[in-house]
């Protein structure tokens, strides 16, 4: 019976730890995707915000200089 048990509880510790190391890869997928939805919100708001720095730049800073 204490060799079942044995068994039983390797077998159990093995599953848990194949199960931690799943969860470590599925939370770096998660960061990659979240860095990667940060890098795009910057990229947009560079290419929008973009047209008017080089306006002012243009029409305010260089003729003052």
């Amino acid at each position: 019976m204490n060799k079942i048990l044995a068994k039983a509880q390797t077998s159990l510790t093995k599953r848990l730890e194949t199960l931690r190391e799943k969860e470590e890869g599925a939370t770096a997928v998660e960061y990659a995707l979240i860095v990667g939805l940060v890098s795009l919100v910057i990229i947009a708001a560079l290419a929008l915000i973009g047209p008017a720095v080089v306006t002012f730049v243009n029409t305010d800073i260089i003729p003052n200089l």
